[in-house]
């Protein structure tokens, strides 16, 4: 670390010692060329981040430098799988010791510190990759987007199945004009991340393993209840998760978004259960979204959300040819000339005519290496951006965050200025565009 570009690392609190977060600052994009290793961190060692730490360490010529892990019981895998990496518990402390030692930085930890770990990283020359959703916040998506443009830092988003054959022939097919000008989209997911009940009303003591404050980042302070944040259950609650929406709209929204160029918000309105508390997630989400129209759609078109218990009714059935034809995961965009249903988890898109299934579909796209082609970027190989770069998942992730917005004011519309990244009818909405981070943790064009 080069002393004209020193920031102090550690910071005192007012009552206690805490390591102050990465503040950062702008280096040159520190990338390997072809014929050298790409060298990788990552923020994470367990469930997501071992599957990005073994798919990226299965890129040709690739090393695994270091891994940060906040739970040491969790990096077995790690130190098993690759002896020669080093092992933080803290993030910052990484960042610190290996800054000269990487090039790419993978973020795959809970949702709340997505934003926080990548723009540290970026503000090193970093490029980034970042499981899903982007952002918890819509601020910290815009952020990121635009850190990462005005840096010419290559990024892509963790929806790994975006680069199946199955999403990338239902991109290619709208791009088509398949089902001829998009009149509605219907999104769906039968998962139930969240709660109806209150938290336990207890308080546990943090595994030894566990440096349970750092795990609580940039968030407000709250006592650890066993089995009700980590190692999972986090992706339930309202200050460090997204809930069902946020954990699977970004992989289900991804075709149809992708597909018809990134439409915009203009209104969006909850129709199902708000949050019990101040803490989950409500469950069984009905979001609808009213979306500008572009080139290829009928004028503004509706867009709905359906998660938990919640699922399309009669006429999306009557459009796929009935109810046993909507994917229980997945999309069905419908047209003026028919409608494309396309499942989640790489299967093939189908397309119905009159609610028949049609055969005289075009050629299918072909599938890509999602951590590949990231690399093959950094590397200069391609030119072609990462299919889930952050100028495209920014936006995809905003739009999915609005809903999540929308579920915690149940009942009321709520109309959204893309421009400006800001509700025009709803103070109580604005509030959570941009959530303040702990004191002490407050983090350089962020905070």
């Amino acid at each position: 670390m080069s002393k004209n570009n020193r920031r102090s690392f550690i910071k005192t609190a007012a009552a206690t010692s805490i390591a102050a977060p990465w503040i950062g600052w702008q280096t040159t994009a520190n990338s390997a060329p072809p014929s050298e290793s790409l060298r990788f961190v990552c923020f994470g060692s367990a469930g997501r981040a071992w599957g990005n730490i073994t798919s990226m360490a299965g890129v040709t010529n690739t090393k695994l430098v270091a891994v940060a892990e906040i739970d040491l019981a969790r990096a077995k895998q790690t130190k098993e799988g690759f002896p020669d990496a080093k092992i933080y518990q803290d993030w910052r402390k990484l960042l610190e010791k290996e800054e000269g030692n990487f090039d790419v930085a993978i973020v795959a930890t809970p949702d709340h510190m997505h934003a926080p770990i990548a723009m540290s990283a970026m503000q090193l020359g970093k490029h980034t990759y970042c499981e899903k959703p982007l952002t918890r916040t819509l601020h910290e998506c815009r952020t990121l987007k635009e850190y990462a443009a005005e840096n010419k830092l290559v990024t892509q988003m963790g929806i790994q199945v975006g680069s199946s054959v199955g999403n990338k022939t239902g991109v290619k097919w709208l791009r088509e004009g398949i089902v001829g000008k998009v009149t509605s989209v219907h999104s769906m997911n039968p998962k139930s991340w969240g709660s109806m009940d209150p938290l336990p009303g207890k308080i546990d003591t943090p595994p030894e393993t566990l440096d349970w404050d750092n795990w609580i980042g940039v968030r407000p302070k709250c006592d650890y209840i066993n089995r009700e944040f980590h190692p999972s259950m986090w992706r339930k609650r309202l200050q460090f998760g997204t809930g069902t929406l946020g954990d699977m709209g970004c992989h289900i929204y991804h075709p149809w978004f992708q597909g018809l160029n990134q439409p915009v918000t203009l209104e969006v309105t909850s129709h199902g259960p708000g949050p019990v508390d101040d803490n989950s997630w409500p469950l069984n989400s009905k979001v609808h979204h009213k979306m500008k129209g572009n080139s290829q759609s009928d004028g503004d078109f509706d867009f709905t959300w359906y998660d938990g218990t919640q699922f399309p009714g009669e006429k999306v059935a009557i459009a796929v040819g009935g109810v046993a034809n909507i994917p229980k995961s997945g999309s069905i965009v419908i047209g003026t000339k028919g409608a494309l249903a396309i499942p989640h988890g790489g299967g093939m898109p189908k397309l119905y005519r009159d609610g028949a299934l049609a055969t005289d579909t075009p050629d299918p796209a072909e599938a890509s290496s999602h951590h590949g082609q990231f690399a093959d970027v950094i590397r200069g190989v391609s030119s072609e951006k990462p299919v889930a770069n952050w100028d495209y998942a920014g936006p995809m992730t905003e739009a999915v965050l609005l809903g999540t917005v929308a579920s915690r004011i149940p009942g009321e519309t709520l109309k959204w200025d893309d421009k400006n990244l800001k509700f025009t009818n709803s103070e109580l909405a604005n509030k959570m565009v941009k959530e303040p981070y702990r004191e002490g943790w407050e983090v350089k064009g962020l905070s």
